[in-house]
């Protein structure tokens, strides 16, 4: 599926992600650099557009229209506090499962800071409503794909076109949408490029000579060249890579399945969040092959990651 994703992804990101360099680096592909990578996936530009004080707002009211009120869940607690050495990402903490859920904020705003919200509140609600019967491992190991699955489908509303239009009143929802897209596809890309580079990696006689491998798949992959120093640092325990790379299949198919169940406003119906936090009380238990599978009765494909770039960036005229 990798290999498959890459060559037919391989056209629509080089000239999606020529013009979003240009656009917010100033550099095309050709000319870009490992470290302009930054300013890319900062997209300062749209920083007006998400406001360090509508984060939470945004977050409450997502939640509330699904029927979940985040100030009434015992169980959630909200880290707001400003302190001097606090992270000033957000992140999940769960402590407990379900019955202590820590999801750390301190608000910088911009987009980058909204995905990484929405992503750990995904966590969090996922955690919290997990079924408190359930036996340890099936609470906290199994599956990673699983949770992390949850945590994309709701860090992508940061740039979905209907959410944009619906919570933030936003300008040109069709602009930012696209923009995450062509994001989304240089990580995907990415992480297929790992995964093809790690498989290699550990079935080698001699990994200090992989190297030259590792710049050459991962060039190839971005069109941006790696430092090759980072051939031996930049592999996942496990296989971790795997468990990103099918959750963003399982959060596309999975945005689909509740845009065509509910609407494109899914995120406002209390039907969609029965459902969800029917499947969040699940926890680690199923695969997220089988959970998509009972669902939606599909298999977990990285196509599904290509419709949805696809979709979301147009076609030059």
């Amino acid at each position: 599926q990798c290999r498959a994703f890459l060559d037919s992804t391989e056209r629509l990101y080089e000239e999606s992600m020529d013009r979003v360099l240009r656009a917010r680096v100033g550099v095309g592909l050709a000319e870009a650099e490992r470290h302009d990578l930054r300013r890319f996936f900062r997209g300062s530009s749209w920083d007006k557009a998400f406001p360090a004080d509508r984060m939470l707002p945004a977050l409450r009211g997502t939640l509330s229209n699904l029927g979940i009120d985040l100030d009434a869940q015992q169980n959630v607690h909200l880290d707001v506090e400003e302190r001097p050495t606090k992270s000033p990402r957000a992140f999940c903490a769960p402590i407990e499962i379900p019955g202590k859920v820590m999801l750390v904020i301190q608000p910088q705003g911009g987009p980058d800071d909204w995905y990484a919200l929405f992503h750990e509140a995904g966590h969090t609600e996922h955690f919290a409503f997990t079924d408190p019967g359930l036996k340890m491992e099936e609470k906290r190991l199994g599956d990673s794909a699983v949770t992390e699955g949850w945590a994309m489908l709701f860090d992508h509303l940061i740039d979905d076109r209907a959410w944009l239009g619906s919570m933030l009143d936003f300008p040109r929802p069709e602009s930012f949408a696209a923009e995450g897209a062509v994001q989304l596809l240089f990580m995907v890309r990415r992480y297929c490029g790992k995964l093809l580079y790690e498989l290699e990696f550990h079935a080698a006689e001699d990994p200090t000579q992989m190297r030259g491998r590792y710049v050459e798949l991962l060039n190839d992959a971005l069109k941006i060249e790696p430092s090759p120093t980072d051939y031996l640092s930049d592999i996942d325990s496990s296989y971790y890579v795997t468990a990103y790379l099918r959750a963003w299949a399982f959060s596309a198919q999975m945005t689909t399945f509740m845009r065509e169940e509910f609407g494109s406003d899914w995120f406002k119906r209390r039907e969609a969040g029965h459902l969800l936090t029917d499947l969040w009380a699940l926890g680690q238990r199923p695969t997220a092959d089988e959970l998509l599978k009972d669902v939606t009765g599909a298999a977990v494909e990285l196509e599904a990651v290509a419709e949805h770039v696809r979709s979301a960036i147009p076609t030059p005229a």
